[in-house]
């Protein structure tokens, strides 16, 4: 809404709710399946919006039951983590993490400031957060692409992956592992090889770059890939396969074996062998839900309606542009023209019933 004097307005709660009906959000003669839940396993975002979205439509509920009626399908990644609903500051017992050792916390991304991250220093710490509460765990025998995003800023000793401990605490308790020595003189990023039992340097990073990473983790063979770029929210190619110098591209689980995969798990190291500068920085964790193998981007911009980036269109997202919407947050802008009117609710509710691909 536009006012006379020509600032933008933040819209009201009456406005979103008692402005909208069906015939207007849907059209006439509009067919819906029936309604069924935003939260699925491993939404963790969905479940903690059903109780805020619900007391918001209270007693106008066309539009939230409308939206789930028709809610379309969904798409194969799962969010398992993106740090948006933490609280900056230390990173422990928030969303079910456990820190120690360091003071691992959520920050501000330093290319951007509207985004949050992990921020891992360089002191010796552990990180995990369990898999299977959000329903996330790979089964042993099974097959799953873990996707993450990786930034170092200077060399520091660490190691990221997942475990199939609840509460892993050394090295040896990953069974994918990825990581950096502070002891090489490049930002080295090194895998963990059983068969040879040793790290193998698979690439080198620049300092202060935002990397995507895929990691097909095959817990029936024990056995890991790494897929990696730096071209902010673009697929992966077969060219992007990380290998050693001797062309090796598989590699071999440290510890696992037999077992399922049930937490997210990062390990630094303060060291004697060489300077620990860091920081790490980790952002956008999600874990594909089944065997099937992709190196689709989980950030491609292929799915408007879904406003966290999980992958699904559902409830979370509603009560995404719910909040965007009310406090004039530009994310609710669907017509971008800095006003926040009926056009913006239109827009959002045609993308949120185009589903994903």
């Amino acid at each position: 809404m536009q006012p006379s004097d020509g600032h933008t307005r933040t819209p009201t709660a009456e406005f979103l709710v008692f402005r909208i009906d069906r015939s207007r959000i849907f059209g006439p003669g509009v067919r819906c399946a029936p309604a069924r839940s935003g939260a699925i396993a491993g939404d963790e975002t969905g479940r903690k919006g059903n109780a805020m979205i619900a007391s918001r439509f209270a007693g106008a509920p066309t539009l939230l039951a409308g939206l789930l009626a028709c809610g379309p399908a969904s798409a194969q990644w799962s969010l398992f983590e993106n740090f948006e609903n933490d609280a900056l500051g230390l990173i422990d017992g928030q969303d079910g993490w456990d820190s120690a050792g360091g003071d691992n916390s959520v920050a501000v991304d330093p290319l951007d400031p509207l985004n949050r991250v992990a921020l891992i220093p360089s002191s010796s710490s552990t990180l995990y957060r369990s898999l299977s509460d959000a329903g996330l765990a790979v089964p042993d025998g099974t097959a799953r692409t873990l996707f993450f995003r990786l930034r170092v800023a200077e060399k520091q000793t660490f190691s990221v992956g997942l475990s199939h401990l609840l509460h892993p605490r050394e090295y040896s308790d990953f069974a994918p592992e990825i990581g950096m020595a502070n002891s090489t003189p490049n930002l080295d990023l090194r895998a963990w090889d059983d068969d040879g039992g040793n790290y193998e340097n698979i690439a080198q990073l620049d300092s202060g770059t935002w990397y995507n990473l895929w990691v097909r983790v095959e817990t029936d063979t024990n056995t890991f890939a790494i897929w990696m770029h730096s071209r902010a929210s673009e697929d992966a190619t077969t060219d992007d396969r990380l290998a050693t110098i001797t062309g090796n591209d598989l590699f071999a689980f440290r510890a696992g074996d037999a077992s399922s995969l049930v937490s997210f798990y990062v390990k630094t190291s303060g060291g004697a062998s060489g300077t620990n500068f860091g920081p790490v920085y980790l952002d956008d964790i999600f874990l594909e839900r089944s065997d099937a193998f992709t190196l689709a981007n989980p950030l491609a911009e292929v799915c408007p309606g879904d406003l966290n980036h999980d992958g699904l269109v559902d409830l979370a997202d509603i009560t995404v542009f719910v909040d965007a919407f009310l406090s004039a947050d530009p994310l609710a802008d669907r017509r971008p023209d800095n006003i926040y009117d009926l056009a913006d609710v239109t827009a959002f509710i045609s993308a949120f019933l185009a589903g994903c691909p």
